[in-house]
């Protein structure tokens, strides 16, 4: 399969934040509550998209979080933005239309003429894979993975710096082996996810994991390489047999690999 890209645009990821406030603007009222609620506590929560729905015709639901009121914004490189308030509950409710080819958004809340971003990118696939992409990894899947243990994002750098991001027990102790060696251990958080920092880079070929935690193992092999040249997209993302594997840039300009994995079976 070929990889899917935008065409040649002069608009950067990195340069998404500064898209909020455009286009289509809530009413009076939203505004002024917006503005209302900001100015008394001092501080704008960073928008996070929490969870997602199928809706009809193939377009998904986005259902997240923010400051109450706040305007959000997702928006992608070539201008395609789906804008939203968010209620006095902070929660907020988006829908973006169908798409055949991959999509990735900068999330972000206008206030006071000041734009605050969310700490990833959100990417999604024609065949409804999500993730929330992080730079520096971390790279978290959306959706259902089940309740047992899971490898559910892989992130590497340019430089090799790699993490493994999965699922497990809330407070599951996690360990995983490289090739047979010993890379790092990790524990899952209140929500059952975890994040491995692998103690040496990864170098580019093929590699084999093992992931063991309290209740069960994955193993799976991945060939890792360097992130693709990005010169003409800010991101290209194939579909391969793991999964999907996303390059893309960062906001600080460097240059990162996410593979979504697809999910694997866990022995006891």
């Amino acid at each position: 399969m070929q990889p899917t890209s935008f065409p040649a645009i002069a608009l950067g990821l990195a340069a998404l934040s500064v898209l909020a406030g455009c286009g289509r603007q809530a009413g009076p009222a939203a505004r002024a509550a917006a503005e209302t609620d900001a100015g008394e506590s001092g501080y704008v929560a960073p928008p996070e998209v929490l969870r997602l729905g199928a809706a009809p015709g193939g377009r998904i639901e986005l259902f997240g979080s923010a400051s109450p009121r706040a305007r959000v914004r997702l928006a992608t490189p070539g201008g395609e933005t789906e804008l939203a308030v968010a209620d006095a509950g902070g929660a907020w409710r988006a829908t973006a239309p169908a798409a055949a080819r991959a999509r990735l958004f900068g999330l972000s809340v206008w206030d006071h003429g000041r734009v605050i971003q969310a700490k990833g990118y959100l990417f999604l696939a024609p065949d409804g894979t999500a993730a929330r992409l992080r730079a520096g990894g971390g790279s978290e899947v959306l959706g259902g993975r089940g309740s047992g243990l899971a490898a559910t994002a892989l992130d590497c750098d340019e430089a090799g710096a790699a993490t493994l991001s999965g699922r497990a027990a809330p407070g599951d102790a996690v360990s995983l082996r490289v090739d047979g060696i010993e890379r790092g251990r990790a524990s899952a958080d209140a929500s059952g996810h975890f994040v491995l920092v692998l103690n040496q880079p990864l170098a580019a070929g093929r590699h084999e994991f093992d992931l063991a935690g309290a209740r069960g193992e994955i193993r799976l092999d991945a060939s890792t390489r360097r992130p693709a040249p990005l010169a003409r997209a800010p991101f290209q993302a194939t579909r391969t047999a793991l999964g999907w594997r996303i390059d893309w840039l960062t906001p600080g300009g460097g240059e990162q690999t996410t593979l979504v994995l697809a999910p694997q079976a866990s022995a006891p």
